[in-house]
C-alpha cells in the first residue's frame, strides 16, 4: 500500500473545485461548527447529507436560499432536498469559482387519467367519469354559406 501524502488535505466539506456538475442532495442533519483559521474563526452552520460524507459550509446567500424554502428553525430541514450546484461569484473583486444551492420543483401530480378513483361520503368508491366539453349553441342562421366547389365558379362563359 502506497502512502500518499493528497489522502490528508482532503477536507470535510465541500469545495467549489470539488463539484463538477449538479449534486441533488438529501440533508440529513445540520450542525453549528467553528469555521476558518486563528482570529477569523467564526461560527457557521455544516449541513450533512444522508447521499455523501462531505457537509456544506452555509454561506449568507445559500442560507437564506435554504432558509428561504424550509423555514428558519434548521429541524426542519431534515430529509429536504437541496441541489448544489458550481458557478462563479464575485469575491473581493475578482470572480471565482463557487457552490450555489438551489431547490428542485416540487414533484408533477398525476395527470387526470391516472387518478386512483376516490372514495364517495358513503365508503363507497366513486370512479372518476371523464369530463365532455361544452360546446357553445350554434344558430343555424349565422352559420356560413356552404362552400361551392372550384370548378362551379371557374364554368363561366367569358366572351373575347
Amino acid at each position: 500500500m502506497v502512502l500518499l501524502a493528497s489522502d490528508f488535505d482532503q477536507s470535510r466539506y465541500f469545495k467549489a473545485e470539488d463539484v463538477a456538475t449538479e449534486k441533488k442532495l438529501r440533508i440529513k442533519n445540520i450542525s453549528e461548527e467553528l469555521i476558518g483559521m486563528g482570529a477569523e474563526k467564526e461560527k457557521k452552520l455544516v449541513v450533512w447529507f444522508t447521499n455523501d460524507e462531505h457537509g456544506l459550509v452555509l454561506n449568507r446567500t445559500n442560507n437564506r436560499t435554504i432558509r428561504g424554502a424550509f423555514g428558519d428553525a434548521v429541524d426542519g430541514w431534515t430529509n429536504k432536498i437541496i441541489v448544489l450546484f458550481p458557478t462563479q461569484a464575485d469575491y473581493r473583486g475578482r470572480m471565482v469559482p463557487a457552490l450555489r444551492v438551489r431547490i428542485p420543483p416540487p414533484k408533477q401530480p398525476p395527470s387526470a387519467a391516472a387518478v386512483a378513483p376516490q372514495p364517495s361520503g358513503n365508503g363507497a368508491t366513486a370512479a372518476v367519469q371523464p369530463v365532455e366539453p361544452i360546446l357553445p349553441a350554434v344558430d343555424p342562421e349565422l352559420e356560413p354559406d356552404p362552400v361551392k366547389p372550384l370548378s362551379e365558379d371557374m364554368d363561366d362563359e367569358i366572351p373575347f
